[in-house]
């Protein structure tokens, strides 16, 4: 007789399949309870998806579709409050599941049963590998798909939180690691292989490639969650073969791997698993294998490694060799090198290397650091809330402008009583812990926004106050932000959140996150000096290695421990993080040796990246090592490196770059087939002759093979930074020959580049596009008239059927000429040769290609590399140029750290750099540009509006030059007419650049020596004539500051007319209202109104506003109303730019940087979305931040407040305030 409480139980549990066919839910259940109708399992996949439309074995969050949810509400099966349809079907089956009453026969039946199921579906949640039963895959996914809890994701679902473990303890009982073994002994498995088989039935987790994003398909936590199978594993871990290992996904061995991070008990009963795991064919999984081996004891360790490294490749044991060779495992290292041939190589090269670097054991030293204080009480806290809150309770619900936010914020207000802020106060002073009501209606970052005298550690006691797991990231990381700046070291705050009790896991958590990606390095590298184990595991991570290797170059030193590290990554895989793992090296005793060691690598890329490193070394002593090194390379690419590297250390190069030498390899090289990409477009026979300077060979033409190898070199070695082996192979030619030659390769990479369809193409394309779009015109207006239903849209199609098929062909044949024809990135490295340009041919061809071929960022970037490369004057200010300001941040960015990068080779701030590279536009010492016609000569001179007037030997003025005169030589002629072009240009950009270089020097209170105020400024032949028209302070080392101002015939006077004398050592900066009394101020506004001078910008008017100690914005002005288009033209006028988009096309900010002082003005309003509509608007506030975080106002340099404080009135100004501002510019 049959149990009838299980009969019941599954009866109930398979319900849904009576939505399919009520024969098909008796005879299945008579199968589960009595064996009876086998044939049941075949009968289900006749009735298609049904089966599993309405069972969803394995599916915790599907939706379900409708006619069969409309047949399973008839059946009483609802959805229930949390709105996921499957949830109802899967809580039939809990009370079974969670029944002790079926056998295991009778749970093999209903895995059985759900298995045939879920094969109905279209696309099955499970993909079950043949060496787990399918059914028990199926089962027991089902089982551990619990209504209510929820995993984290697919891939960590095994590694489910204990809360949530301890959920499924309480909502299965009795599914356990004994009921796994007796359900697979049911199936057939014998004693013997039973570890084997809970091993693949805890982690087997297979893929479906058919599934569209979600590539793993199990919606439920892995068996290996349920109890007693970690430890079951452990304790038949010598049952567990390590070629186990090798049937399993990589995702499944990552499983495997992450289990044995959180049971370190499985980790050492597993050690030889973990040996697999740690030559791996995934980097990240060999990199945490490698990490719990070095806990391992030492004795299991080795003979663990022992037979896996008989096997293993190099390429996928240099983890594990590493670990050996740190760790005292000699032994095992030699006897591998004795078995393994592969692995000697490698073995004695990281022996090497650890040797090498065993001269780094000295600590690293940390500065002390000031604690924060905890500050007063928050009693005032409540009366700024209470304020608000009435303002808010005050809007009524009649009013039919208003928002549903504000409408729901209005409530709230309303609902808070003093009680509910003296409940908040107590938490926010310490006196509480229990989580305030009023958290669940306004968050911290609200509360500290409305409450200025909200402290820092009421602010982490309010975090701590909430539920565990709803102090979201971002909020959190927003109260650092407000009260963190950027100088402030995380120790004190970490130290704070200790002494406030705030210490909380999940705070300290989310706090080391900040740290990491928020926190500027220069600060935060003594935290991470106290917690080298954090910069470990980020080193190990391709996602954070860069930012970690930032934090260890910013360090005195490296840790003990994380210079193997560094090494490693310095000769490894990465272009992008060998170069900054090699500089992290650079100040180790022994880093020359560690960079020759690299030389010796197996890799191509590898050699090639180490001959740049040695070479960035510039060390004599590397020379033999380079030399050897470049007798025995084969490698082109490495080959050509290695030279580069060989004359940065001043070896003798004639030996490899003879005229014979070069030809020599030249013809090497041509032999290896040209990269397809170069030879579909480039005319080598199109190569401007070109001759040695110097040698043996020294006046002779230039083999046009060697000049054709050295373009297919460029182009194979790919970098836009041509300082290395193309600079040294131009520098062997005739300088005009080299310019030339450069000149015509870069010329031609830019015109492939910007190619446009042919004219003939856009017309024929115009012809159709055009009269498509205008037949579609005409059909949606004849739509629009006949159907009511878009009569709204009749304007709009009236409007649009209006353009003639002219226009439409007109704008079709634009838009078709505005495409490119493919692009000649794929052989960016002939940019190389940019490095031997004229620079101001290469100036103007940047300018002009960035002008005319918008949003081609990867070029942009390629050219910035170009222009560095270069590092001439007028090359060095495009760039500078694109640093200070460019419409694409990243390319700004790449060109502002290159311009860093040459600032600190010639040993200048990057200021300093911008000075003292200003080109001159051809104009002499004097002040004239002096044009030649041969026997005639021009003079150009810079008028008051900054444009030049040329004159003749008589005075004359002319607007341009003459035509040649008979005689006069033609070419000579239009030289001094390309010149005058050039200059015109050129003094423009310069001007304009300089104009706002002076000005944010002026916010900053930038100061010069008065030698080199005089050297690079007032005697500048161009920017001499802008620092006329300005005020300036000069300091004496003893006596009052000087104020004066420069004239056009280089004498400088004071207010009153005086000549103003000041010593060499005087320091020399712009004046500024701020600096000066009233007096003296108008005093100035009427000199320079006498004297007729147009000041370059107002140094006279801006005033510095009152701020308060620690206050982070100026709100003073907010609410005045304007519109987005007024309030974006008066800002961009006055040098903003757009915020960052925070959402959905949704900003509500313009901003400007001053990237001298690291600051960026952040003006407020209420927002706008785009593409940009004009809709009313309202000014906000005035703050300021630096790398993104806030900076309080008392801390920006007085001009700068002033100014920008100018910008917040100007804004203002555009409109009256309206006291309903936040409804009437809600956008």
């Amino acid at each position: 007789m049959t149990n009838t409480s299980v009969r019941d139980l599954v009866d109930r549990a398979l319900l849904p399949l009576r939505a399919v066919d009520g024969a098909l839910h008796d005879r299945a259940v008579d199968y589960v309870v009595d064996g009876a109708h086998p044939q049941v399992l075949s009968e289900i996949a006749s009735f298609g998806e049904g089966p599993d439309e309405c069972l969803r074995p394995a599916c915790p969050g599907s939706w379900v579709d409708d006619a069969w949810m409309s047949r399973l509400r008839r059946l009483g099966i609802v959805r229930n409050a949390a709105g996921r349809e499957s949830w109802p079907i899967l809580e039939l089956r809990s009370p079974l599941y969670r029944s002790g009453a079926p056998s295991a026969s009778q749970w093999a039946r209903l895995g059985r049963l759900l298995d045939a199921v879920h094969r109905t579906a279209a696309s099955p949640r499970l993909i079950t590998p043949g060496a787990v039963p399918a059914w028990l895959d199926v089962l027991l996914a089902d089982v551990l798909c619990i209504p209510g809890v929820w995993y984290r994701s697919a891939q960590t679902a095994e590694i489910a939180k204990v809360a949530e473990i301890a959920e499924i303890v309480e909502a299965r009982p009795g599914w356990n690691v004994d009921r796994v073994v007796e359900l697979l002994s049911e199936g057939g498995t014998g004693e013997p292989g039973l570890p084997a088989a809970v091993f693949l039935t805890a982690f087997s987790d297979a893929e479906d490639p058919r599934r569209y994003c979600y590539q793993h398909v199990r919606c439920c936590p892995l068996p290996a969650v349920l109890p007693g199978m970690i430890d079951y594993l452990a304790d038949h871990a010598d049952a567990l073969p390590a070629s186990l290992m090798d049937g399993l996904a990589i995702h499944e061995r990552r499983h495997v791997l992450t289990r044995m991070k959180t049971d370190p008990f499985w980790a050492v009963a597993g050690v030889h698993l973990l040996a697999a795991l740690s030559v791996d064919t995934s980097k990240e999984l060999r990199r945490g294998a490698v990490e719990l081996l070095r806990g391992a004891d030492p004795a299991a360790r080795d003979a663990a490694v022992v037979p896996v490294l008989a096997g293993a490749p190099a390429s996928r044991a240099v983890e594990l060799v590493e670990l050996l060779a740190a760790e005292g495992g000699d032994e095992v290292l030699s006897e591998a090198a004795g078995a393994n041939r592969r692995l000697a190589g490698l073995i004695a090269r990281i022996r090497s290397r650890r040797d090498a670097l065993a001269a780094e054991e000295a600590p690293v030293e940390v500065p002390p650091f000031t604690p924060i204080e905890i500050g007063p009480d928050a009693a005032s806290v409540k009366a700024e809330l209470r304020d608000v809150l009435n303002r808010l309770a005050g809007r009524t619900d009649a009013d039919a402008r208003q928002s549903l936010f504000i409408r729901d914020r209005a409530d709230m207000a309303r609902r808070t009583t003093d009680a509910d802020l003296d409940e908040l106060v107590a938490v926010a002073d310490g006196k509480s812990r229990r989580r305030p009501e009023f958290l669940r209606r306004f968050n911290v970052h609200w509360i500290a926004d409305q409450a200025p005298s909200l402290t820092f550690a009421h602010a982490l006691r309010l975090h701590c106050a909430e539920d565990e797991g709803t102090a979201a990231y971002w909020w959190y990381k927003m109260t650092l932000n407000r009260y963190m700046d950027p100088d402030t070291d995380p120790r004190a705050v970490e130290e704070l959140m200790a002494r406030t009790g705030c210490d909380r896991d999940s705070l300290i958590e989310s706090f080391r996150t900040y740290v990491f990606q928020e926190t500027d390095v220069e600060v935060s590298w003594a935290w991470f000096a106290e917690r080298p184990g954090l910069l470990r595991e980020a080193l190990g991570r391709p996602d954070s290695v860069v930012r970690a290797l930032e934090i260890l170059g910013a360090m005195p030193r490296v840790p003990a421990g994380l210079s193997a590290v560094a090494a490693d990554i310095a000769v490894g895989d990465s272009k992008v993080n060998r170069p900054l793992a090699q500089a992290v090296l650079r100040s180790h005793p022994r880093v020359r040796e560690l960079a020759e060691q690299a030389l010796g690598e197996g890799r191509a890329q590898v050699r090639a990246s180490a001959a740049a490193w040695v070479g960035s070394l510039g060390r004599g002593a590397s020379v033999p090592a380079l030399q050897a090194a470049v007798r025995k390379e084969k490698k082109d690419v490495v080959r050509a490196a290695l030279l580069a590297a060989l004359g940065e250390c001043g070896g003798d190069l004639s030996e490899f770059l003879s005229p014979r030498a070069l030809g020599a390899e030249a013809s090497r090289g041509l032999k290896s087939k040209t990269p397809a990409s170069l030879a579909a477009w480039f005319d080598f026979d199109s190569l401007p002759p070109v001759h040695w300077s110097d040698g043996a060979g020294a006046g002779t033409e230039v083999d046009p093979d060697i000049v054709r190898w050295w373009v297919v070199l460029a182009d194979r070695l790919k970098d836009p930074n041509g300082r290395g082996i193309i600079a040294l192979y131009l520098s062997l030619l005739e300088p005009s020959d080299a310019a030339a030659l450069a000149g015509h390769v870069v010329r031609a990479w830019a015109e492939r580049d910007a190619r446009h369809p042919d004219p003939e193409e856009s017309r024929a394309h115009a012809q159709v596009a055009g009269r498509r779009a205008y037949d579609g015109a005409q059909r949606w207006l004849a739509r629009c008239r006949a159907d009511k239903n878009w009569a709204d849209s009749l304007e709009w199609a009236e409007s649009q059927a209006a353009i003639t098929l002219e226009e439409h062909v007109a704008a079709a044949y634009a838009e078709h000429q505005r495409t490119y024809v493919g692009s000649a990135m794929a052989d960016k490295g002939l940019l190389a040769f940019a490095v031997g340009m004229d620079d101001g041919e290469l100036a103007g061809l940047v300018r002009a290609y960035m002008r005319d071929n918008p949003g081609r960022r990867a070029q942009f970037d390629a050219l910035v590399r170009a222009l560095c490369a270069n590092g001439r004057d007028r090359a060095l200010q495009v760039l500078l140029g694109v640093a200070r300001r460019h419409k694409m941040a990243g390319v700004q960015a790449t060109a502002a750290a290159l311009a860093r990068e040459i600032a600190s080779e010639r040993g200048w701030s990057d200021e300093e750099l911008a000075d003292r590279t200003v080109p001159t536009a051809g104009f002499d010492g004097d002040g004239l540009l002096r044009l030649s016609y041969g026997d005639r000569e021009f003079t150009g001179r810079l008028t008051s509006d900054f444009k030049i007037e040329v004159s003749d030997e008589t005075g004359r003025t002319r607007k341009s030059l003459p035509p040649a005169r008979a005689g006069e030589d033609a070419e000579v002629v239009r030289a001094a007419k390309k010149r005058l072009s050039a200059a015109r240009k050129e003094a423009k950009e310069v001007l304009t650049l300089q104009s706002e270089r002076l000005y944010e020097a002026m916010c900053a209170s930038r100061t010069w020596s008065a030698r080199e105020w005089g050297e690079l400024l007032a005697d500048h032949p161009l920017v001499g004539r802008l620092v006329t028209r300005l005020i300036w302070t000069a300091a004496p080392p003893e006596g009052g500051p000087l104020t004066f101002r420069p004239t056009e015939d280089g004498e400088l006077i004071g207010v009153d007319d005086a000549v103003v004398e000041f010593e060499p050592h005087a320091v020399v900066s712009l004046a500024h209202r701020v600096q000066l009394a009233d007096e003296e101020a108008a005093a100035w506004r009427q000199h320079l109104a006498d004297y007729g001078v147009e000041p370059l910008f107002d140094q006279l008017s801006a005033t510095a506003p009152r701020v308060a100690e620690g206050q982070m914005k100026m709100r003073d002005l907010q609410g005045h109303m304007t519109d987005t288009f007024a309030l974006r033209g008066a800002a961009v006028k006055r040098g903003y730019k757009r915020g960052e988009v925070i959402v959905a096309g949704f900003f509500d900010t313009y901003v400007k940087d001053f990237a001298a002082l690291n600051l960026t003005a952040v003006l407020g309003f209420t927002g706008a979305c785009l593409p940009e509509e004009k809709i009313p608007c309202a000014t906000t506030g005035l703050s300021f931040t630096r790398r993104g975080r806030p900076v309080p106002l008392d801390r920006v340099p007085p001009v700068l407040l002033a100014e920008c404080r100018a910008d917040y009135e100007a804004l203002a100004a555009l409109g009256p305030y309206d006291p309903d501002w936040e409804v009437s510019a809600s956008p």
